[in-house]
């Protein structure tokens, strides 16, 4: 069991790396520029991430009377903004991957932050939970080590080797829509 916990850690490590690298490479300055300037993507996506699924998290495990394990991580979970997989999701769906990749490195970078207030007053709210005390510089390590250094580095590579960053992530086809 413990050997399937570490190959599910490392490929869940590979995984969240590589797609922000692959979003890097498939960014540039200006079109992030463009979507963190964007005050009405912002605004509501800021809003709904770091203040109504926590609540909605806090809420669901009180309107259930779930144990108090389970509504501590349903609040856990909920109060994590930026989850990893947002920019694949983009992809995947043929969707704006780099507004995608930011939103999810801007979610997570703040939610590091406010991750440890968010969570603390709901758990000290639902009266559950109070030993919990997560360890907030290891929040910000992991998202930066994860998601902003690999986006970074991605951001790099296509900004001074164009070419290879093109070889390595080409621009999305173009495939003809269908009403299905």
């Amino acid at each position: 069991m413990e050997t399937l916990h570490l190959v599910l850690n490392a490929v869940t490590v590979i995984f969240i790396a590589a797609t922000m690298f692959a979003a890097g490479l498939g960014a540039t300055m200006s079109a992030l520029r463009g979507v963190f300037t964007n005050v009405p993507l912002l605004l509501p996506a800021l809003i709904a991430n770091m203040m109504l699924i926590p609540l909605l998290g806090w809420g669901i495990g009180a309107l259930f009377s779930l144990p108090a394990a389970s509504s501590i991580a349903l609040i856990l979970v909920a109060s994590s903004p930026g989850g990893p997989f947002g920019a694949k999701l983009a992809m995947v769906q043929s969707g704006d991957a780099v507004g995608g990749a930011a939103m999810q490195v801007l979610l997570a970078s703040v939610g590091s932050i406010t991750f440890a207030p968010t969570a603390g007053g709901l758990l000290t709210a639902a009266d559950i939970g109070t030993n919990v005390s997560p360890d907030v510089r290891a929040l910000v390590r992991t998202v930066a080590l994860l998601q902003l250094l690999p986006c970074a580095i991605g951001l790099l590579t296509r900004r001074y080797a164009e070419p290879t960053a093109r070889s390595w992530h080409p621009p999305p086809q173009q495939s003809p829509t269908s009403p299905f």
